[in-house]
């Protein structure tokens, strides 16, 4: 439908920030039209946009693509469970998820407030801990969701480093991705971490 949302965030393609890397699917919303396929998958490799292959296309060629496209889209993807997308050292063994450290993908929203804003967020654990709470999860009472930031607490490491926000979702923690964990795994990552704790969010 014209007013309907694709709900797709997409990374990759030549000369980006990782690199010449295929176009893949970074983020999907949970009520956009490719979410309700239920066919796509973050990390599919995006093929071809309506019949036009995506080999050697920029990022914002497959963006403007998708966004121009009206009517039926038609998307050919490879899945990508075994797509790495390691950044910086080659890690040891090579990791089967998507490592998102220095990505920029933008969203086919049509509520587009232009492309998602990935932070590094590094907060000191003191005495009142990291000071914030956390919602969602794969297999939570709303669905298979992604863990995001439910509440910055007035004390603890998240209010006085001032820049996590309600609402932000969780990417990784310490470089290990929260892609598809239950919230009791976050819950249990999040605790088990100490000293200073990376987060990667998406605001």
């Amino acid at each position: 439908g014209p007013a309907d949302s694709l709900g797709v965030s997409i990374a990759g393609g030549v000369g980006s920030p990782l690199g010449d890397v295929p176009i893949f699917i970074a983020m999907m919303h949970p009520n956009g039209l490719a979410a309700q396929t239920q066919k796509l998958r973050v990390g599919d490799r995006i093929v071809s946009i309506c019949g036009t292959s995506t080999e050697g296309m920029t990022h914002s060629q497959a963006v403007s693509l998708l966004k121009s496209a009206s009517g039926t889209i038609e998307l050919q993807v490879v899945a990508g469970g075994e797509v790495s997308v390691v950044t910086g050292q080659q890690q040891d063994p090579p990791v089967s998820s998507l490592s998102f450290a220095g990505l920029t993908s933008t969203s086919i929203f049509q509520d587009d407030l232009g492309p998602p804003q990935y932070k590094t967020i590094t907060l000191d654990r003191g005495p009142d801990g990291l000071g914030f709470s956390i919602v969602g999860g794969y297999g939570s009472p709303h669905g298979d969701l992604p863990i995001y930031v439910k509440t910055v607490f007035a004390k603890g490491a998240a209010a006085e480093d001032g820049r996590l926000k309600r609402g932000d979702q969780i990417i990784a923690v310490n470089g290990q991705t929260l892609e598809g964990v239950t919230h009791e795994e976050a819950v249990a990552i999040l605790k088990r971490t100490k000293g200073t704790v990376t987060l990667t969010v998406l605001s």
